[in-house]
């Protein structure tokens, strides 16, 4: 079986959903990001039990250390407030100091994700395995080995991804999973996943 690392990158809380911060007060905004956080931790640990995986989260933010340590959840130390694409690059030669064969990256803020499509994931076979967001970004990304490609986060992603994968001749799959591609970047993503997840409308009030 390939040793893989589930890597979860999350930045300092009062960075995160600042794109939100014309409809949450900074209050709102922090208890809903660290309800996502701990939501995301807490789906992903039967999901790695049952495929025989590892978490990290990888962050220089006290808080996420804290709630991992308590989950027991393995810590990447982020060496300073790196840009999304650093942090990961830094996980995946950390991962594969480690042992790690393949890394797969998901982020802090899924709404609903479901079991089935994180399994489908981890059990494809490409090298790169892709799972666009609705505006191409990348919500999940499997690779084997961790630093097959560079990471290229930021606008439309899935699409910069999949061309590294491309030039370097390297296998790769995009798998368009909906619960995967569920987070909560805009107003729009909030007001449905307040709908889907009463939780998340009780931090918001």
């Amino acid at each position: 079986m390939t040793k893989t690392l589930i890597v979860v990158p999350m930045k300092d809380l009062s960075a995160s959903k600042t794109r939100l911060s014309g409809t949450l007060s900074n209050s709102a905004r922090t208890r809903l990001v660290s309800l996502l956080y701990q939501k995301t931790l807490n789906f992903l640990i039967p999901v790695a039990a049952l495929e025989k995986v590892e978490i990290a989260v990888v962050t220089n933010c006290k808080y996420a250390k804290n709630i991992a340590k308590k989950l027991g959840v393995q810590i990447i130390e982020e060496p300073s407030n790196l840009g999304l694409s650093d942090a990961v690059l830094h996980s995946a030669i950390t991962a594969k100091a480690m042992g790690f064969e393949r890394l797969c990256i998901i982020p802090a803020d899924l709404a609903a994700p479901l079991e089935s499509d994180l399994i489908a994931m981890l059990n494809s076979k490409a090298a790169v395995t892709i799972c666009p967001s609705n505006d191409l970004g990348t919500n999940a990304l499997v690779v084997s080995p961790p630093d097959v490609i560079p990471f290229r986060y930021g606008s439309k992603s899935s699409l910069s991804h999949l061309q590294e994968a491309n030039q370097k001749g390297i296998r790769a799959r995009i798998m368009k999973l909906d619960s995967l591609t569920f987070d909560i970047d805009t107003n729009k993503c909030l007001v449905r996943a307040m709908q889907v997840v009463p939780e998340i409308a009780g931090v918001c009030a």
